[in-house]
């Protein structure tokens, strides 16, 4: 009975340890994909990685050609990436070649793309560093294809409002499908293509007059391209310049000669504002008044009197 036991304790220990390396052995041909092939050790930095794993593919123009060894990250902006690529597909590789980080399909796995550059390179060689460029960004892409759909449903949204206001009462096609709007939308065009021909009319008769000017013809043509009567004009003006200029004169000695009579100490200035003279002239004047009466009354009393009597009649013989 113990012997049967251990002969159990044994198969079950043998089994497992066959399941261990089963499954180790496993672990690294899918890791290692390329583990009986001659390979080749080759390095591309980049900027991301953007999920790409250790085994995943290379590929060279589309043909699997080796596996991702090794991502480490160099910095906070570089990764280095370790490559194994076989050496039969190594021979068509070379040393210009660009890596990319790429998809597998839109959704696959990551993948590092290696694509032929510009010119004539050197054969690719072990420990060889490729130059890298900027790969097709899946989550951008759905990104912005997540952007565009939401701008796709405004814009479908407002195309609905639209069509509704189009279709409601007041709506364009209503208002188009009103006869009364309709004939006043064509007696519009047709005033404004009335309008539009008389404009034509009035450009085409302002090109005549002044092509007439320019040759001469008509009043302002006479003006403008005969020299005699420029000549003429120009004398006109010149003298009306003279006759200003002697006129702009006159205005300013007459206006001088007023300031003068009206300057303190002038007669008019005295006449006018000087109220001490006014009233002494206002009793001249009144006192002459005065005077003339006592004459008159003196030379009455004259006539009246026996010793002047006779020569007041005599002189009124003579005037008689």
């Amino acid at each position: 009975m113990a012997e049967l036991r251990g002969s159990a304790f044994k198969l079950g220990a043998f089994v497992l340890a066959g399941i261990t390396v089963l499954v180790v052995g496993l672990y690294l041909l899918g890791s290692k994909r390329d583990l009986f092939s001659r390979t080749m050790d080759v390095q591309a930095r980049f900027n991301e990685v953007s999920g790409l794993r250790v085994g995943n593919n290379v590929r060279y123009v589309g043909i699997d050609v080796g596996t991702v060894e090794r991502i480490t990250i160099l910095s906070d902006t570089l990764v280095l990436v370790d490559m194994m690529i076989r050496l039969d597909a190594a021979e068509h590789i070379r040393s210009n070649a660009i890596a990319r980080i790429a998809s597998d399909g839109l959704m696959g796995n990551k993948l590092v793309s290696i694509e032929p550059g510009e010119g004539n390179g050197t054969p690719l060689t072990d420990e060889m560093e490729l130059r890298t460029g900027k790969g097709l960004d899946t989550d951008a892409m759905l990104r912005s294809l997540g952007r565009s759909n939401d701008n796709v449903v405004v814009i479908t949204e407002e195309l609905r409002d639209l069509t509704e206001r189009l279709n409601s009462e007041h709506g364009l096609i209503r208002m188009m499908s009103d006869s009364t709007l309709m004939n006043d939308v064509s007696f519009v065009v047709a005033e404004i293509r009335t309008a539009a021909t008389n404009a034509r009319l009035l450009t085409e008769r302002t090109n005549t007059i002044v092509h007439d000017m320019q040759n001469g013809q008509g009043a302002l043509g006479a003006l403008i391209g005969d020299p005699v009567t420029d000549g003429r004009v120009r004398d006109l003006i010149a003298n009306l310049r003279s006759v200003s200029d002697s006129l702009l004169f006159v205005s300013q000695r007459l206006g001088s000669f007023a300031a003068d009579l009206d300057r303190p100490g002038g007669l008019t200035h005295t006449l006018t504002k000087d109220t001490t003279l006014t009233r002494d002239v206002k009793r001249v004047v009144s006192a002459l008044d005065t005077s003339s009466t006592l004459l008159n009354e003196d030379l009455r009393a004259l006539q009246r009197n026996w010793f002047f009597r006779r020569y007041f009649k005599e002189k009124a013989k003579g005037k008689e």
